[in-house]
């Protein structure tokens, strides 16, 4: 029984939690590495391992937490050439880029469009003028259960990049992400160390 934090009376808030999930790529790969924040009635930070995975237990239930990934290293782990090629392609009308999360790992200067722009801050990171993205870090992440209303415009509405859990009551294992490596439009990032 915990004292309610307005009135100091006695609350009975139920038993103990956990709050679980994966993070990986769209295309199935688990991302390592990843810093997942919990703040709330209870503040905690994990790393992912191999796996992707995370779990917060011993959690309070009847309480608000939230859940927030965050991923900033290796910018050109994924970036290449063909990248440029394929986003050129994408801004030239000659081959749409075909999914919601390459269009977001194109949008390198966080613009929330793909235009030429782009390509100028990935070719700076190829040659070594740039060693980071300067208007976003390089992974960015969105709700695995989230359904894009246009999925040729991922920008149309605020994506979510966290998971609020308001009440929570039960344990809950979809606390899910999907990563996305920013200017690795042909998925051919190493997520985790077991495809290095």
């Amino acid at each position: 029984v915990d004292p309610d934090p307005c009135t100091g009376a006695p609350v009975d808030t139920g038993g103990r939690v956990a709050v679980a999930g994966l993070i990986s790529t769209a295309e199935g790969n688990a991302v390592e590495g990843v810093n997942v924040n919990l703040s709330g009635q209870l503040s905690n930070t994990l790393t992912t391992g191999e796996s992707g995975d995370y779990m917060f237990d011993g959690l309070t239930s009847g309480y608000d937490y939230t859940i927030t990934p965050s991923h900033d290293a290796n910018a050109m782990n994924g970036v290449s050439t063909f990248d440029l090629v394929l986003i050129s392609k994408h801004i030239l009308g000659v081959e749409a880029l075909d999914s919601p999360y390459k269009l977001l790992a194109a949008d390198v200067n966080n613009s929330r469009s793909v235009t030429t722009l782009d390509l100028i801050q990935i070719r700076k990171l190829i040659l070594s003028i740039d060693t980071e993205f300067s208007n976003t870090t390089s992974w960015i992440f969105v709700k695995k259960d989230y359904v894009f209303p246009d999925a040729n415009n991922p920008w149309a509405e605020q994506t979510p990049s966290i998971i609020n859990l308001n009440n929570l009551e039960d344990d809950m294992m979809t606390g899910d992400f999907v990563a996305i490596k920013r200017g690795d439009v042909n998925a051919s990032a190493i997520a985790n160390s077991r495809m290095a």
